[in-house]
């Protein structure tokens, strides 16, 4: 899903942005200034603020639904140790913290060592 959302903003990118700057500096009308500019600052620098929170939030979604899916403990094992569910869970711990996601990471690893190992 993020990589197609990449390619989505790089496709703008290579396409949008020339476009309007070019339509704005040589056949625009006064009135079309403002959403011009806008549509090319929001495009290179607001995209990933609006859709960031977007995929974050459906990640979650998906690992709750799977969870609540979850029939054993080894089903629910398995959907704790997937790929989304860790995006999620690293995702939470930086954005509560306010940490990098790096380092939540590393958090997030020691945790499900010791989690899993059963120490206390």
């Amino acid at each position: 899903m993020i990589t197609r959302i990449t390619l989505l903003w790089i496709l703008g990118l290579i396409t949008i942005v020339p476009y309007g700057i070019y339509y704005l500096l040589f056949h625009a009308q006064r009135d079309e200034y403002a959403l011009l500019i806008t549509l090319v600052l929001f495009w290179i620098f607001g995209f990933w603020g609006v859709v960031g929170p977007i995929v974050s939030a459906i990640k979650i979604r998906r690992v709750f639904k799977a969870l609540e899916m979850a029939q054993s403990r080894e089903r629910l094992m398995e959907i704790l140790s997937s790929q989304d569910s860790q995006d999620a869970a690293i995702d939470l711990i930086a954005s509560e913290n306010r940490i990098p996601r790096f380092l939540a990471r590393k958090i997030y690893l020691a945790f499900i060592r010791k989690a899993g190992t059963g120490a206390h």
